[in-house]
């Protein structure tokens, strides 16, 4: 009975937040709000590509929507990125959120791919451009690239990750140590711009 009846809640909130594309809701206990759905245990909400897993989330109403998402610890996913958090606030129409706390995240490129390690994270997906920030440093490794920074924006579709406050990339393989206050770094061809900088360049002494 209470199988039946968690299938017959999930096919209701399916079928009630459709608009120009339909969200896909799985749980297996819903309560149901006049503006609010609460879901928990095995959380599952799917719109095209994106796919988003907890065990705990909110869909609100927004504008007569059913478009605001809010969960504890989570784990999306899209065509090209992959992140976990504690916490998410998103929206559904826009595919614009915020992750929280713990976050990590990849981003596929087409011939390798980006780690990022960080206190927050803001994903607009439509736009493939991704922002993040921390108390302390920013973590990000892309092949043998070592990058910290205080906070960076990175949209895909130019291949361009914009580092600012306290920079610093490490190569080890080609023995690269900078220091900046701002860089730009080019995902497809590693060339890197910025300003302020410090280098250390490593040559290894012939042998006499």
């Amino acid at each position: 009975m209470k199988r039946f009846t968690v299938f017959f809640l999930t096919l209701i909130l399916t079928n009630l937040i459709i608009y120009s594309a339909q969200i896909n809701v799985r749980a297996d206990e819903v309560k149901g709000e006049e503006s609010r759905y609460i879901l928990k245990n095995n959380v599952l909400i799917q719109k095209e590509d994106l796919s988003i897993s907890t065990d705990f989330a909110t869909i609100t109403l927004v504008d007569d929507e059913w478009r605001d998402v809010n969960t504890d610890k989570v784990y999306i996913t899209g065509d090209t990125f992959e992140a976990t958090s504690t916490s998410m606030s998103f929206d559904l129409q826009t595919e614009k959120g915020t992750l929280s706390g713990n976050v990590l995240a990849k981003i596929f490129l087409e011939e390798s791919e980006i780690e990022i390690d960080s206190n927050e994270l803001l994903i607009d997906n439509n736009n493939k451009r991704y922002e993040g920030s921390s108390e302390n440093q920013v973590f990000i490794k892309k092949e043998d690239y070592i990058i910290n920074a205080k906070s960076f924006v990175f949209v895909e579709n130019e291949n361009l990750l914009t580092l600012s406050e306290n920079v610093h990339i490490i190569n080890s393989v080609k023995k690269i140590d900078m220091t900046s206050t701002y860089a730009t770094f080019n995902t497809q061809t590693n060339d890197i711009e910025a300003q302020a900088v410090n280098l250390i360049l490593e040559v290894a002494e012939e042998e006499e």
